[in-house]
């Protein structure tokens, strides 16, 4: 456990290291994200804690956990480093590699762990048999992290920094955004699925009535 708190302490040093006015990714969510104080380690936090949770309740003997929890700490410490024109998940896995090399960690373990933090972002490989159960497991608390009750905060907080935000306006970037996202994706493992769900029967039963407040009579 000590050896996890001194991996914390070391991504938390990357993520807090630059100026995040001046960042800049590709994608649309993070362009999103870039308009509040989104804290990428308090995210990082949030998703590991969802890792323990499915895990917890996860029938898997061959699950390899240590490694997973390490590609779960470092699995975002890529946006550390904006500068670099790369995906973040790439910048993420040499930047744990070179942490574990220089503590002499048995290179096949480096290789996977690297491995899982590199893809933790390819969801062509969620639904896919052969994907290990760890990388599965990582993308879902993943995607736990800033959904269900999360989501709608996130989206109406991103959502009001628009100057002529509207209630309307925001309806429809939550709709853009976190509805969109949960009705399309389907979790894998069952205590995946179980959280999943209970996060999105709550932004469904949020939407209709914020639609019935805005004069939705449908």
């Amino acid at each position: 456990m000590r050896q996890h708190k001194a991996m914390f302490r070391y991504v938390e040093e990357i993520l807090y290291s630059y100026d995040r006015k001046k960042k800049d990714r590709a994608s649309s969510g993070e362009k999103n994200k870039n308009k509040i104080a989104y804290d990428r380690y308090e995210h990082t936090q949030r998703v590991y804690q969802w890792m323990i949770r499915i895990t917890n309740e996860l029938r898997e003997d061959k699950l390899d956990l240590e490694s997973l929890k390490i590609a779960t700490i470092f699995h975002d410490v890529g946006y550390g480093n904006p500068e670099e024109d790369k995906p973040h998940g790439q910048i993420s896995s040499a930047i744990c590699r070179d942490y574990l090399e220089r503590r002499d960690y048995p290179p096949e373990k480096i290789d996977f762990i690297c491995y899982l933090i590199e893809e933790h972002s390819n969801k062509k490989l969620f639904h896919e048999k052969s994907t290990p159960v760890e990388l599965v497991v990582l993308m879902e608390a993943d995607m736990l992290d800033d959904t269900g009750a999360m989501g709608i905060i996130l989206d109406s907080w991103i959502a009001s920094k628009d100057e002529k935000a509207t209630f309307e306006s925001v309806c429809r970037h939550f709709e853009k955004y976190t509805y969109r996202h949960m009705k399309q994706m389907e979790f894998v493992t069952a205590p995946g699925r179980r959280f999943w769900h209970e996060k999105r029967k709550l932004v469904y039963e949020f939407l209709r009535q914020y639609r019935r407040d805005l004069g939705d009579m449908s």
